[in-house]
């Protein structure tokens, strides 16, 4: 019998980065949480997406979050890596329901957690 050798994964999980721009200036210190934790799972990043809109309007009705989760429609990517709940929806029903949304199209809202 041969010898069992170990599975390997043949590809890295791919993110999206989403983040909130809430004032003028670019959210770097929430970019900066998503890399670092992106990195230390050796997650790949497909895509960074800096959303405006997020103060104004829910998450099934920005363009921005829309894109992102085309990317996991799209199977470019798995799973949104966002710095707070909150950045999809401070309202928790909101943010499940967009939560389910991923989860259905086989991919997965994470929260960078700081280490």
């Amino acid at each position: 019998m041969p010898p069992i050798t170990p599975c390997t994964p043949t590809r890295t999980l791919q993110v999206v980065i989403y983040l909130a721009k809430v004032d003028s200036a670019f959210p770097e210190r929430d970019l900066s949480t998503c890399e670092s934790y992106a990195h230390a799972f050796n997650w790949g990043i497909s895509l960074i997406v800096v959303d405006d809109q997020v103060d104004v309007r829910g998450p099934g009705h920005r363009p921005m979050l829309q894109a992102a989760f085309r990317q996991i429609t799209d199977r470019q990517a798995g799973a949104i890596l966002v710095p707070s709940k909150a950045t999809i929806s401070p309202i928790e029903g909101e943010f499940n329901e967009f939560a389910e949304r991923v989860e259905k199209a086989s991919g997965f809202i994470q929260v960078a957690t700081r280490r």
